[in-house]
């Protein structure tokens, strides 16, 4: 696993996982974690498993056509939590942002997971597997909060998925909260406030 982390203060209670998007690699996802500028957080930055041929790096396997091709991602984060844990960190206390395709991947993931962390903040993704949320979705995720973010002026991934991702995570029970910025297919920098509260405010 290719990895970086780094510590916020000495004083570290919460860790964040930063996944990138589709071609980003493990610098991709550190300028908005200096930008967000929390303290007390270990952030961790993961780098997807499977080459693009267009440089950097992806977190699905297109040669699958169900989400089995996620299945190397989600043991890579399996692996980084338990690893998290070794190191004292409970999984309350366990945060998981992606971005774009990161987004997708954290949304896939933690519904299939027999335990709850702290969170997700997926920002301008999609669930690709709409029609088998609900009956993918176990029992013991649905304590995982979840924050969506997404612009309204993305032109990449259109806003109304995240409106869809919302639906879909109410339904299936889950603590979701859904928020628009008025900007493109980026990591909107004004939703600091709200990341602020929703992780270090709980």
């Amino acid at each position: 696993m290719t990895l970086k982390s780094f510590s916020s203060s000495e004083d570290i209670k919460t860790v964040v996982i930063m996944l990138h998007g589709w071609t980003g690699d493990v610098n991709s996802m550190l300028p908005i974690s200096k930008a967000l500028n929390l303290k007390h957080i270990k952030w961790v930055f993961p780098q997807a498993p499977f080459n693009v041929t267009k440089g950097g790096y992806s977190w699905f396997n297109k040669k699958n056509h169900d989400y089995s091709h996620l299945n190397l991602s989600f043991e890579l984060l399996i692996n980084l939590i338990n690893d998290l844990n070794k190191e004292g960190f409970s999984n309350s206390s366990i945060y998981i942002l992606g971005f774009s395709q990161g987004a997708c991947l954290a949304m896939e993931f933690i519904i299939r997971q027999t335990f709850s962390i702290g969170g997700i903040i997926p920002v301008a993704g999609f669930i690709q597997y709409k029609k088998k949320f609900i009956e993918s979705s176990l029992y013991e995720s649905k304590e995982t909060r979840v924050l969506l973010l997404h612009g309204k002026r993305d032109k990449v991934v259109l806003p109304y998925n995240s409106t869809i991702a919302q639906e879909l995570f109410i339904n299936a029970g889950y603590k979701s909260k859904l928020y628009f910025f008025n900007s493109r297919h980026k990591f909107p920098i004004e939703a600091k406030g709200l990341i602020k509260q929703f992780i270090v405010d709980g």
